[in-house]
């Protein structure tokens, strides 16, 4: 047997009783779980949910009784396990009260609340149906038997002599009622506001606690519309409790499934961003000649389109032959900027790095110069950035930090534009060359290039992409490696990382007879460079560059993007394999 109103009120002195009128199991079964009391079954509740208003329960459409006992026995009355009363209509002059209340505590309803309600009714249609004995009367009778029935009985009532009546029947729930809810798509009109309601609440069942003590006084419906509203009536009137119905069912349905059908609308929005993402993705790797199916390539790149549309100094930090320029270069374009680029290495500088970067003015032997930071929207890149000076690194720490610096020589503090990206190694920033305060200062711009033996499954889209290069270069169909070849790829350590694996790649493509790359070939070639730093061989390299150089006729710049290199860096490489003239 469910628990009665008066055990429930008294199980706590600090929690309200929540009744739920409501019209389908679904919303029976959510009611309870989030902690109802109680529940009224009300064909309002169900024209509700078949998208009526609940003033539709006031008209004619139905026979009120039998619609309302048709959905709540099969859905709600045997699905849960708190007090459940059906909402009783009183209006029909041949129903026999007494037999109908008989039939209600039959079927297992712990109690009886008089709805559809003339309560609802005023002016000359509410005095005519008073007056043909089918008003508030004939629903005051109806609770009056049901409680001699042995079933409980919640009173819905407006007005003072309404709320005399059902006290005078002793009902054990009263419920003030405040007319149609305010809230949601159907929002009705209001008399009262919420200091109106908690006023009339608080009078009236302060006059109610006088006459019968034990009467459980909750409210419904009006301008409350949510728990807070709740909250400041049933303060104000030291309520027992409150009665939802569209509060429970019709607002908040209304809500959600607006809220997920937008979202589920948006996913085209979020479809096409994500398309758009995954171009740009497309676009950085492209650009930064970085390519692989790994998870860290993904990182990599998504961290290279975000700080791309960033202003933010960048720090590179990996091992030599992984394409850590072309990364770099790639911000530029990628940043749609239109200022010059700019790219040095600190190894090669004769002019002091903090004149080549911040400027200088004239002095004893010193010519005026203006620094490479100093063009507007333009990116200065600094290779071996481990060996800048250390009055470059504290130039570039004081300017990181307040955002000015003055030139060298100078006593003017100004802003440089440009951007600034650091290209250093690993080995370089823990032996201190870099120094530390600098690398902390960039560590939100820092990007790690993690090395191609920590990644293998990369290696055959490296493989794949200097293939296509190749064939696309001299007209020929697409080389392949064969699957015993990239097991002599994955097996290799790789210390010169992607630099090294393109050179041994268009080297087997230059000795390969078929349209397959095999082993023998790929073994063969990794053996003869074994031990190099790809500076010991200089036939091979000199091969390697040429070959380069042939197929961007000779264009340095080309070459130089092409083999991941500065340009300064490749003219090196030239004059020392004895291709300058």
């Amino acid at each position: 047997m469910p628990p009665t109103l008066h055990q429930l009120l008294s199980k706590s002195s600090v929690e309200p009783l929540v009744g739920a009128a409501i019209g389908v199991g679904m919303t029976a079964e959510a009611a309870e779980r989030g902690g109802a009391d109680f529940l009224l079954v009300l064909n309002a509740g169900r024209y509700r949910v078949m998208g009526a208003p609940s003033i539709a329960a006031m008209l004619p459409l139905d026979n009120a009784n039998r619609f309302t006992d048709h959905f709540a026995r099969r859905e709600i009355l045997d699905q849960v396990s708190i007090p459940v009363f059906f909402g009783a209509s009183a209006f029909d002059p041949a129903l026999d009260l007494k037999r109908f209340v008989a039939g209600i505590a039959a079927a297992g309803y712990h109690g009886i609340a008089n709805f559809p309600s003339s309560i609802h009714y005023d002016g000359r249609f509410r005095r005519a149906l008073e007056e043909a004995g089918l008003g508030y009367a004939r629903e005051v009778e109806m609770l009056r038997l049901a409680r001699k029935a042995g079933l409980a009985t919640f009173g819905y009532a407006k007005t003072r002599s309404e709320i005399q009546s059902v006290l005078e029947a002793e009902v054990d729930v009263l419920c003030l009622n405040f007319g149609w809810n305010a809230g949601g798509m159907r929002a009705v009109a209001q008399a009262f506001t919420l200091e109106d309601a908690a006023d009339r609440a608080q009078r009236i069942f302060s006059s109610v606690r006088q006459a019968r003590a034990e009467t459980i006084c909750v409210v419904e419906g009006g301008p409350i519309v949510n728990p807070e509203d709740m909250y400041r009536v049933c303060r104000g009137a030291k309520a027992d409790g409150y009665v939802g119905g569209s509060t429970l069912d019709r607002m908040p349905l209304e809500d959600s499934v607006m809220q997920k059908t937008s979202a589920f609308k948006a996913f085209g929005v979020l479809q096409q961003a994500d398309a758009a993402q995954s171009r740009e993705t497309m676009r950085a790797a492209r650009l930064a000649g970085i390519t692989g199916q790994s998870s860290t390539v993904a990182r990599l790149l998504e961290q290279l389109v975000r700080l791309s549309a960033t202003s933010l100094p960048v720090l590179v930090v990996g091992e030599r032959g992984l394409g850590r320029t072309m990364l770099a270069r790639s911000l530029h374009a990628l940043g749609g900027k239109r200022g010059p680029l700019t790219v040095l290495n600190a190894s090669d500088c004769e002019v002091p790095h903090e004149e080549l970067l911040f400027g200088a003015e004239p002095d004893f032997g010193r010519v005026r110069r203006r620094g490479a930071l100093d063009a507007r929207d333009g990116t200065v890149i600094v290779e071996n950035a481990g060996d800048l000076g250390e009055a470059a690194q504290q130039h570039l720490l004081a300017w990181l930090e307040r955002g000015t610096i003055e030139s060298v020589g100078g006593t003017r503090s100004y802003s440089p534009q440009g951007r600034l990206v650091l290209i250093a190694t690993g080995t370089q920033l823990s032996e201190g060359r870099l120094a530390s305060e600098l690398a902390q200062r960039l560590r939100s711009g820092r990007i790690d290039v993690q090395p191609l033996r920590d990644r293998p499954e990369d290696i055959p889209a490296h493989a794949r992409l200097y293939l296509e290069a190749i064939g696309e270069a001299r007209q020929m169909g697409t080389l392949e490696i064969s699957a015993d070849g990239y097991r002599v790829l994955f097996a290799h350590d790789w210390k010169e990382n992607t630099r090294e694996l393109r050179r041994v790649v268009e080297q087997a493509a230059v000795v390969s007879d078929g349209r397959a790359i095999g082993s023998d070939i790929l073994r063969s070639i990794i053996d003869a460079s074994h031990g190099t730093d790809g500076t010991g061989e200089p036939l091979a390299e000199k091969d390697w560059i040429l070959d380069a150089l042939r197929r961007h006729r000779f264009r340095r710049g080309e070459t130089a993007t092409f083999l991941g290199i500065s340009r300064k860096t490749l003219y090196n490489k030239m004059r020392r394999a004895g291709l300058l003239d």
